[in-house]
């Protein structure tokens, strides 16, 4: 037989403070969907926009389970102070089936010492910030047409379709979602501290079988939130990669582009001159293509980096299941003759 030890108190201030973790989670996921809600940031990430969108979804859905598996948690610690206090009522020491079958010796001293959270989970849902990053102006008039128009001429591809769309979009949106990624990260790791906290200390005044299976699925609990916030730190980092390299690579696309303009002007500016003019702007419009096509390959070394991101947000998905969760709590346990 085991017996069975509980400070009532301390069980109570437990269930608490698992109720303020649940109402935590519940608050991260309102601000998760306030503030990483769209996946929309234009042509120039365009590449992942199904995936990160598939993901974001998931993230508010794990969350909202977070909340809601907490708060059963919360529920079934309740119904054990309970189901205590009423074996504790029908007599001390009396035989109950509490998780197993022992002799229950519980106290209730009024306080809870020990269950007050180490840090404010919510507090760390601060207003999110852009970096300032932004990106570098593509529009140059109708000079850009004429010189897209002669390079289709000689047979080279359109700037306009291959290289200049592709530098649009809103980079300021991605990273206050990096932003808005960490905050969420640091919420989620402040409830599994909260959580790692209090487990620590009703472990001290709550012992039998009911404690060890309690313990035994918050810790399980820890490890999911952990899990959870390493992943929204890596989609935090990645956002903030892929701001850094979308203006690199829009920088450099616009700079090859301006050296485009500028050659091929100067091969308009001979195209009067009989025959050496018309030369000169068809062997001006020929390197411009090869100028084009190195800002194409620009482009395409920054969609193979999206290509590795796209990988990593697949990975960071298949941890934002409820799969991944503990199981519901089982019910609380029943004093022996209850009822009777």
């Amino acid at each position: 037989m085991t017996d069975v030890t509980v400070e009532l108190a301390d069980l109570g201030g437990w269930a608490a403070q698992t109720g303020r973790a649940s109402a935590d989670c519940g608050a991260a996921q309102a601000y998760a969907t306030g503030n990483i809600a769209d996946a929309d940031f234009g042509a120039i990430l365009e590449l992942i926009t199904g995936d990160y969108a598939g993901l974001l979804t998931k993230v508010h859905d794990i969350l909202g389970e977070d909340g809601s598996g907490l708060g059963l948690e919360q529920g079934a610690l309740t119904s054990c102070a309970e189901a205590y206090r009423d074996a504790d009522a029908q007599g001390r020491d009396r035989f109950v089936e509490l998780g197993g079958t022992g002799v229950l010796h519980s106290s209730d001293d009024g306080v809870a010492n020990g269950f007050d959270d180490v840090g404010s989970a919510q507090g760390k849902l601060t207003a999110p910030s852009a970096s300032g990053a932004t990106l570098p102006e593509v529009s140059f008039g109708w000079i850009l047409d004429k010189v897209c128009d002669l390079i289709v001429w000689v047979g080279g591809p359109d700037p306009r379709e291959y290289v200049t769309k592709w530098i649009a979009g809103d980079v300021r949106k991605a990273s206050m979602q990096a932003a808005a990624w960490d905050c969420v990260a640091a919420c989620v790791e402040a409830v599994e501290a909260n959580l790692r906290s209090g487990a620590a200390a009703i472990a001290a005044t709550w012992t039998g079988a009911a404690a060890s299976a309690s313990a035994g699925q918050m810790g399980k609990w820890g490890t999911a939130l952990a899990d959870q916030a390493a992943k929204m730190r890596v989609m935090s980092d990645h956002l903030t990669d892929m701001v850094d390299q979308a203006v690199k690579m829009a920088q450099c696309v616009v700079d090859i582009i301006k050296t485009v303009i500028s050659v091929v002007s100067a091969g308009l500016s001979n195209a009067s001159i009989p025959l050496y003019g018309q030369w000169k702007l068809i062997e001006s419009v020929k390197e411009a293509i090869t100028m084009v096509n190195n800002a194409r390959k620009v482009i395409t070394v920054f969609w193979n980096f999206l290509t590795l991101v796209i990988d990593s947000i697949k990975l960071c998905a298949a941890t934002f299941t409820a799969e991944s969760l503990p199981p519901a709590p089982a019910g609380a346990p029943v004093p022996a003759g209850a009822g009777r």
